[in-house]
């Protein structure tokens, strides 16, 4: 199956899923079948787009519909790469392509009064190889960082309930307790498979 009908498919099936799901938990157990499928599909990633940057991870958008319902983005991450600690303020899964990663899962255990500073709990390490899949979504389980602290480039497939290359999120300074604004801006200004 090439990588064009392998986003078609996808397309139509998550569709079906946002038709019938209420909640995000829901959604993340529809979506989680199909992310499995996508990451089986050989070549997904054209060679070009393998390669993380010489400072940080690459963020690539793979695919997203017209009407941006979500995105599906490739991170390439070298050795000793990671993301600052995280939230996205949307649902999302993330997939392993290749390789591997650590995610450290956080949660936020002051009582939210102040937007520009949180106190978070590390509440769970988990390493994810090839085929494992995570999720995130917001106030239960929305915090992370991940890092790849192994000597192989490692490749993550993410879907995210809109296009995450420009929704306003959150980077927390676990020692400061500070809170910055963010959006991560894709690497690439068109989808690979458009």
């Amino acid at each position: 199956m090439s990588g064009h009908d392998a986003f078609r498919e996808f397309d139509q099936s998550l569709r079906e899923v946002l038709r019938n799901a209420t909640e995000d938990k829901e959604r993340i157990e529809g979506v989680r079948p199909l992310l499995q499928k996508l990451l089986s599909v050989p070549g997904l990633l054209p060679p070009a787009y393998r390669r993380p940057h010489a400072d940080k991870y690459a963020q690539y958008l793979l695919y997203k519909p017209e009407d941006e319902a979500f995105s599906v983005i490739a991170f390439v991450w070298g050795p000793g790469q990671q993301s600052p600690v995280h939230d996205h303020l949307v649902w999302g899964l993330v997939g392993m392509y290749e390789g591997a990663i650590v995610e450290k899962r956080f949660r936020r255990v002051d009582d939210g009064s102040d937007a520009s500073r949180a106190v978070l709990e590390e509440i769970e390490t988990v390493t994810a190889s090839v085929g494992d899949i995570s999720f995130v979504y917001p106030r239960q389980a929305d915090i992370h960082q991940v890092f790849n602290p192994f000597d192989e480039v490692a490749v993550s497939i993410h879907v995210y309930g809109t296009d995450i290359g420009k929704q306003k999120r959150h980077i927390y300074d676990l020692e400061t307790g500070s809170i910055r604004e963010v959006i991560t801006r894709h690497d690439n200004t068109r989808a690979i498979y458009a």
